[in-house]
């Protein structure tokens, strides 16, 4: 899918879509460059589980837990570690598979550590607009896919 957004208010928006659909054991991998709308999304994400909290960047704290949603999410950003991230996988891998959703920013980074089941969301810049391609790789995305999608 590819979805042409006017701006930030439409990015969260979209994340609260899926937020309202959203299971637990989701694994969404985010991509794009700096400013794209990666935290945007998981902002919007984060009031469709129901989280109250006004969600943060975990750029410097790494991850950051909201368990008082309807689903725990698990708010990873890993831009600060860089190329440095795939050393650092014994601290993510657990929130993989935890009974909740995880939200990964730079995903890149971690890549091949990544459940092979996950929802692949990728936003860029172009022109007036923001571009979001979203992909699902297995049974479990590819069902709250489906239920984003007629959301």
């Amino acid at each position: 899918m590819e979805r042409l957004l006017a701006d930030e208010a439409a990015t969260i928006a979209w994340g609260k879509l899926l937020g309202e659909v959203a299971s637990q054991g989701l694994v969404i991998a985010l991509y794009g460059r700096l400013g794209a709308g990666k935290t945007s999304f998981v902002k919007g994400l984060a009031k469709g589980l129901g989280i109250e909290e006004d969600l943060q960047s975990p750029t410097f704290t790494l991850v950051c837990e909201y368990e008082e949603g309807r689903v725990p999410l698990y708010h990873i950003d890993l831009y600060r570690l860089g190329e440095q991230a795939n050393l650092e996988i014994a601290m993510f891998d657990d929130y993989f598979y935890r009974e909740g959703i995880c939200a990964i920013e730079w995903a890149e980074l971690l890549e091949r550590y990544l459940p092979d089941d996950r929802l692949i969301v990728q936003l860029r810049d172009e022109q007036a607009c923001r571009v979001m391609t979203v992909k699902a790789t297995g049974p479990l995305s590819q069902s709250i896919y489906d239920r984003w999608l007629e959301s």
